[in-house]
């Protein structure tokens, strides 16, 4: 949901500017050479996980020799055939295509729970729903400094599997000048290739990080941190890597946010997700990089040490963090407990909000279970505000079941 002219016009203002600074694109650093469609074969391994990623990865462009494949999928749905991948899974394949993971399964006369094996390929009959051009090979050739991880995340891509797709061929370790093979997915590597980021602070966001799943049952692939800021601060580094599209609305907002507050200390952020998404403890979602927590903002005079309450919390600077996520993002939704919705109401009609500006805002005072406005009530969110970011327009695999 994004809500519009919620907020003074200086706020609204005040955040295009922040966002309106161009930048410069780098020149091309590496070609890239289109492969043929074709099975690989592979055996299963086990690797260590690949250490974490600077705050701000280097930024590499490519040069102009790739074009987006043409696809027209035609009337939906359509039946097809679906060559499997190297450790593709079922559910993998029901996320892209818009189906359940048991209609597939019974559509291939497939036991429940089977998956394809693991390296040879198959073609699985699927009534797709939603039909996304098919991956492709493409090849790279190792330069210096390369390393699994630097390449995956190049090419928008999960490292063991790109391991996986070559060890039979390279082993496990990389010599300069050999020739790594990657499936990519086209929407995914279109926009890494023509991105185009908006101002100085979205280039620090790499591109190519996109969620796989739902936010409760999903993945992260070739996630990308959060980075600095002078007027917050990541409480949980390892645990604040997001989606591309995410990760620059978060920065949009907590830049808005600076611009328009003069709140002295710097913002909390929580829990984003860790660099491969997945389970993290204590939280049921947070998986697939689009879920942020933000520690909601104490009053000036209070030790930022204490744990947030009611009358702990700076409920006006609270108004000023929410608006600029609903003016300068574009949020899902953002849960808050319906207690503390209450003081935030009353904050924002304190600060001259209108009726239809806290309509579109607050679910307080029509009931915690009414599906109206931008801030929902969930349990367990009294000291913080949850953010939820839409799956973004180059994340073929996202969902909201």
């Amino acid at each position: 949901m994004r809500v519009e002219l919620l907020c003074l016009s200086a706020l609204l203002s005040a955040c295009e500017a922040v966002a309106a600074a161009p930048v410069e694109r780098l020149p091309p650093a590496h070609s890239v050479e289109l492969g043929r469609a074709q099975a690989l074969e592979m055996r299963e391994i086990s690797v260590l996980d690949e250490a974490l990623e600077p705050a701000v990865d280097e930024v590499v462009a490519f040069a102009p020799s790739w074009r987006m494949p043409a696809h027209e999928p035609g009337p939906l749905p359509t039946w097809i055939r679906h060559p499997t991948l190297p450790r593709e899974t079922i559910e993998e394949l029901a996320l892209r295509y818009d189906v359940r993971a048991h209609s597939i399964r019974e559509w291939n006369d497939m036991a429940a729970d089977a998956q394809p094996h693991p390296w040879r390929p198959k073609a699985l009959r699927i009534h797709a729903r939603r039909y996304p051009p098919p991956r492709q090979l493409v090849e790279h050739e190792v330069i210096e400094g390369d390393s699994w991880g630097t390449i995956a995340r190049r090419y928008g891509v999960d490292y063991r599997r790109l391991r996986a797709w070559n060890v039979r061929e390279l082993g496990r370790s990389l010599e300069l000048g050999e020739r790594v093979q990657i499936w990519i997915d086209p929407i995914v590597f279109n926009a890494i290739v023509n991105d185009q980021p908006t101002s100085d602070r979205a280039a620090l966001v790499r591109p190519g990080a996109h969620g796989v799943g739902v936010p409760r049952a999903g993945a992260l692939v070739a996630g990308v941190q959060i980075p600095p800021g002078e007027r917050y601060r990541l409480s949980y580094p390892k645990s604040a890597y997001g989606t591309t599209w995410a990760v620059r609305q978060t920065v949009a907002a907590l830049d808005c946010f600076a611009a328009t507050s003069d709140y002295p200390h710097p913002i909390k952020v929580g829990t984003m997700s860790r660099q491969r998404g997945g389970k993290i403890g204590g939280h049921i979602s947070h998986q697939t990089g689009r879920d942020l927590d933000i520690r909601l903002p104490l009053r000036a005079e209070v030790p930022q040490g204490l744990k947030p309450s009611m009358r702990r919390v700076d409920w006006a600077t609270t108004w000023t963090l929410v608006s600029a996520f609903a003016s300068a993002a574009i949020v899902q939704v953002i849960f808050l407990d319906y207690g503390s919705q209450r003081r935030l109401y009353k904050a924002a009609k304190a600060a001259g909000a209108s009726e239809e500006q806290l309509d579109a805002m607050i679910q307080y005072p029509r009931g915690s279970k009414a599906s109206l406005g931008l801030i929902r009530h969930s349990p367990g969110h009294e000291g913080h505000i949850h953010v939820r970011f839409p799956c973004g327009p180059a994340e073929p695999e996202c969902a909201d079941l």
